[in-house]
């Protein structure tokens, strides 16, 4: 029997992987999300929202939530792990979501995912139009001047931060152990050196076409942008 080929771009066989690793390295981006969130708000939209951690995040500010992502495994798991009454999880390309198909929000987020789409400019324009008069986007994507990171330096990355981890104390010993386990997890590594980024000067020209007068906010390896419509 031949042997199953798995595309290392997809997110498909990695679901577990993927939701303990942003669970442990995701604080900061978590913080950065809450910090911008209304009390209470009508309706936001996940834009590849993966194991569902920033949907949930969403839904206890926002009376309905869209998720969707392209990973069905990655969807099935957001669904076994953080289901709630107010979060609707659909299989589905960010750039099917539309006005038309399905209404405007209150907030449209997109972390870590448009470096994926093959029309960039295309899929933010779109996005600005998701959002209502007074709504909000936060769009949340790497950067590196390279471009691309090979694997060695994503293992080097890992070493590095499980030895702070340990010297410093900044996590408990076990999860610093399981992060670098994860960090240099075979097809976790496949993944990420397919990855190709925006430099930071390409993020900054390409986003503020369409969001001139959007915030940007350095996070570590990447840039986040916070605009609201008029």
């Amino acid at each position: 029997m031949p042997a199953t080929v798995t595309d290392p771009r997809s997110f498909d066989h990695l679901p577990a992987v993927f939701d303990r690793f942003a669970e442990l390295v995701g604080g900061p981006l978590r913080d950065y999300i809450t910090d911008h969130l209304p009390a209470r708000a009508g309706r936001a939209v996940d834009l590849g929202c993966g194991t569902g951690q920033h949907a949930t995040l969403l839904a206890r500010h926002y009376d309905e939530v869209l998720g969707v992502d392209i990973s069905a495994p990655m969807l099935d798991h957001a669904r076994r792990h953080r289901p709630a009454a107010n979060i609707r999880y659909e299989h589905r390309d960010l750039t099917s979501v539309t006005p038309a198909a399905d209404g405007r929000f209150d907030l449209v987020v997109s972390a870590h995912t448009l470096h994926h789409v093959a029309d960039l400019p295309t899929a933010l324009t779109r996005i600005r139009s998701l959002v209502r008069p007074g709504g909000q986007a936060i769009l949340v994507d790497n950067v590196d001047p390279r471009r691309q990171a090979p694997r060695r330096w994503y293992r080097a990355e890992a070493r590095t931060t499980l030895l702070l981890d340990l010297r410093h104390r900044r996590r408990p010993v076990r999860d610093a152990v399981e992060l670098y386990r994860l960090a240099t997890h075979p097809g976790w590594l496949d993944h990420l050196t397919t990855d190709v980024f925006l430099t930071p000067d390409q993020f900054t020209t390409t986003y503020r076409t369409t969001f001139p007068d959007a915030e940007l906010t350095p996070l570590h390896r990447a840039l986040a942008l916070h605009w609201r419509a008029d």
